[in-house]
């Protein structure tokens, strides 16, 4: 009988290359803004012409908004409401539709209600 693992089969080994950081590269990463400045949305007649056109992203534009006022993250909002994360991003990003239930899971771990929810829409 022939041992595939120290035959002509056998996995090549791999090296254990790991680059490190020189501090000339980390020097030049700034934290301090990491995350973009939003604008208020715009008052005006043209606001339409500047929204998300799909339900889908403009909602996902007024979560974030909301969880950011209430300053989560959406580690934070996933473990305190039992949602996952990647979920709330795909929200967030308009990539996914959320179901009723999930809209009242959020209005009640925020404590505002469902109208509140879809406000600016």
């Amino acid at each position: 009988m022939h041992s595939y693992a120290t035959g002509a089969f056998a996995p090549a080994r791999v090296s254990s290359f790991r680059p490190s950081l020189t501090s000339s590269y980390v020097s030049n990463i700034s934290f301090a803004n990491a995350r973009p400045k939003v604008a208020p949305a715009p008052q005006s007649d043209q606001a339409s012409d500047l929204l998300p056109r799909d339900i889908s992203s403009r909602f996902g534009l007024r979560l974030r908004e909301l969880r950011r006022a209430h300053n989560m993250t959406q580690l934070r909002m996933a473990v305190d409401f039992g949602i996952d994360r990647s979920f709330i991003s795909d929200v967030e990003r308009g990539r996914k539709s959320i179901s009723l239930h999930m809209l009242e899971v959020i209005a009640l771990g925020m404590k505002v209600s469902l109208s509140d929810l879809f406000r600016g829409l």
